[in-house]
């Protein structure tokens, strides 16, 4: 089978690239995954609001609104067990991998990008050290111009030498827990330091709970340790008032998140990856959707420039990078921030003093900055117009009340 233009990996990098294609008008493109889709994915499922801006860009807002739980307030704790609460004035959302990935799928559908789920892609097609194609789980090949690996943590095209920095996520779902609706909580527990331990409202009446741990010391080193009975501690030590009444949806779930800090080995002759593939991952918090769809774009426009004549492959490989570095680069270094806030104990500290203005401005900008790998908290405009709707509807019943 040929191509003009294959993308491995459907979830929000793959997906993005292809939507991103379709949007630029380039035909031939083919868009594969392992899973059948709708299919569930392990994640905390949280849209920042730079992921509101991607999400937006690239057509799918208005059903993302309707389909998606917003976040009505955000409660950090600190390792201290300081506790703040900042209104979500960015109104970022929950929504399902499940739903979110097949949103981004079928818009890329509505564009005339061929889908082929329930294919397993086993190995790179190489001529001459160049990426042709791919070989699937059933000897199969796919054969394309231009490659865009979008597999995620497990990657089986990198070609990055360098020690690969994980971050261990496990998490869990219940139904029914005694908690306040639309809150978003982020437990800076010192166990888990200098990372933290989350609940998110998926449904009005849904949670998933779940912590992110580094997997290595300062010096790379695996840390051996019992994640689920980390977890377990977690759970006992912040939500056993919560969850008493609550029904545990499944089991328990982890997955590794990889990151870095320098974007480098990215491009393969013939083949661009993105997303996780590319450890585009923030270190800090873990979130990945937003830099996993903006990265997709810029390699959709890299390919687009190619298949118009308008740049040389080296060029617009080049491009990519330099487009991946100055989006990104400086939100991965303020991860380091976060980290640092946490570990030194002057998150606590600002926590103390958070009635001052100043502080307040302060935590926005440094916490809100890091959690979401960008120094913007705007969310596009529609959810501020939901937001203030719903705000006039609820002082309205309170007038009537």
């Amino acid at each position: 089978m040929e191509t003009e233009i294959l993308i491995v990996g459907a979830g929000p990098s793959g997906a993005a690239a292809a939507v991103q294609l379709g949007q630029l008008g380039i035909k031939g493109v083919l868009l594969v995954d392992r899973d059948r889709f709708p299919r569930n994915k392990t994640c905390g499922s949280g849209l920042s609001p730079a992921a509101l801006h991607v999400a937006e860009a690239l057509g799918i807002g208005p059903e993302l609104r309707a389909r998606a739980n917003p976040v009505v307030t955000v409660r950090f704790v600190t390792p201290a067990g300081e506790e703040l609460r900042v209104p979500a004035h960015s109104a970022a959302v929950i929504l399902l991998r499940k739903e979110f990935d097949n949103l981004l799928v079928e818009r890329a559908r509505s564009l005339g990008v061929h889908f082929r789920d329930g294919f397993r892609v086993t190995e790179a097609v190489e001529e001459d050290g160049r990426v042709v194609g791919v070989r699937g789980l059933d000897g199969s090949e796919i054969r394309a111009r231009w490659v865009l690996f979008a597999d995620g943590a497990h990657t089986l095209f990198s070609r990055d030498d360098r020690e690969r920095r994980h971050i261990d996520a496990l998490m869990g779902w219940w139904e029914g827990p005694g908690f306040e609706p639309g809150r978003l909580d982020m437990i800076f527990d010192r166990a888990l330091s200098p990372l933290y331990g989350w609940l998110f409202p998926e449904t009005a009446t849904r949670v998933n709970i779940g912590i992110c741990i580094d997997a290595q010391d300062e010096y790379g080193r695996k840390v051996p340790r019992d994640l689920r009975a980390v977890f377990q501690a977690f759970l006992d030590r912040h939500y056993p008032d919560v969850l008493r009444s609550a029904r545990q949806v499944g089991g328990w779930k982890g997955h590794p998140i990889v990151h870095t800090t320098w974007i480098t080995s990215v491009t393969r002759p013939g083949a661009l990856l993105i997303g996780e593939a590319a450890r585009l991952t923030h270190n800090g918090t873990g979130e990945g959707i937003s830099q996993a769809m903006q990265s997709g774009i810029y390699a959709a426009t890299a390919v687009a420039q190619l298949v118009r004549g308008e740049a040389t492959e080296n060029v617009a490989w080049r491009g990519y990078v330099q487009a991946l570095r100055k989006r990104f680069t400086a939100g991965f270094a303020g991860g380091y921030l976060l980290r640092d806030l946490v570990a030194s104990g002057a998150l606590d500290t600002l926590a103390r003093t958070y009635n001052s203005e100043s502080f307040q401005r302060a935590i926005h900008w440094i916490v809100g900055a890091a959690l979401t790998g960008s120094t913007s908290q705007d969310a596009p405009a529609p959810y501020g117009e939901a937001r203030d709707a719903q705000r006039e509807l609820s002082d309205g019943e309170s007038r009537v009340a």
